[in-house]
C-alpha cells in the first residue's frame, strides 16, 4: 500500500467518525491483523509456492484464482491445483507465497455466467490481502555489485506482517515510506516456511 492509500484510508476514517459523531450512531473502523511472520503460518490452514495460471472476476460472487503450487510449506504438495480468493489485482503468471485459510464450503458459478471453472473448493487469503505475497526479479537488495544487488524476491507489507531478524527487508528503490510493503530475498523467506513446514508435521 502506497503513502497515498493511507492517507486516503485515514481520511476515510475521520469521515466515518464524524458522520458517526452527527447522527449519534456507532461505526466500527476495522483493520487487518498484525501477525508475526511465524504466527501468520500457524494461523494459515495452507502455505505454498504457487503459480497463478487463470483467474476469474465475472462468473462467481468473487474473484477466484486458479494456480499450481510450486512448492507446498503446509496442507498442499508441488503439483496440486488450487483455487482462491477473493481479491483483485493478482496478476496472471507471476508466483505468489500464498498464506490460506480452509472454505468450507465449495463456490458455485453465477446464474447466466459462462460457468468459470464450475463448482469449486476454493481457499481464501486473509488479513484484507496481506496474506498474500508477490514475488519478484528485484534490485534493491544490499551488495558490492549489481548481481548481488539483483534477486529474486517477495513483497511483504511489514506494517500488517513482522519479519524475525534473520530476515532482513528493503525498501523499494531505497525509498522509506512511513508506511508500505518491503522487499525480501525469496531465498531466505522459502528456507524460513520450509523450517517452520518441517517443525509443523
Amino acid at each position: 500500500m502506497t503513502y497515498l492509500s493511507s492517507l486516503l484510508i485515514a481520511a476515510l476514517v475521520a469521515g466515518a467518525q464524524l458522520v458517526t459523531a452527527q447522527s449519534g450512531s456507532k461505526v466500527t473502523a476495522t483493520e487487518p491483523g498484525v501477525y508475526r511472520l511465524a504466527d501468520l503460518f500457524t494461523h494459515a490452514d495452507k502455505v505454498a509456492l504457487v503459480r497463478v495460471t487463470s483467474g476469474n472476476t465475472e462468473a462467481y460472487d468473487v474473484a477466484i484464482y486458479k494456480a499450481q503450487v510450486v512448492e507446498g510449506f503446509k496442507g498442499l504438495s508441488a503439483g496440486e491445483t488450487i483455487y482462491f480468493g477473493p481479491y483483485i489485482r493478482t496478476e496472471l503468471g507471476s508466483e505468489y507465497i500464498l498464506f490460506l485459510r480452509d472454505n468450507p464450503r465449495a463456490i458455485e458459478p453465477k446464474a447466466k455466467t459462462d460457468g468459470g471453472y464450475g463448482k469449486v473448493k476454493y481457499l481464501e487469503v486473509f488479513d484484507e490481502g496481506y496474506s498474500s505475497m508477490l514475488t519478484s526479479y528485484e534490485c534493491v537488495f544490499n551488495g558490492a555489485s549489481v548481481n548481488q544487488g539483483c534477486d529474486y524476491g517477495v513483497r511483504v507489507c511489514t506494517d500488517y506482517i513482522k519479519l524475525p531478524e534473520s530476515i532482513p527487508a528493503f525498501a523499494t528503490g531505497g525509498d522509506q515510506p512511513p508506511f508500505g510493503c518491503r522487499w525480501v530475498r525469496k531465498a531466505t523467506l522459502i528456507s524460513f516456511l520450509g523450517d517452520l513446514g518441517g517443525k509443523s508435521k
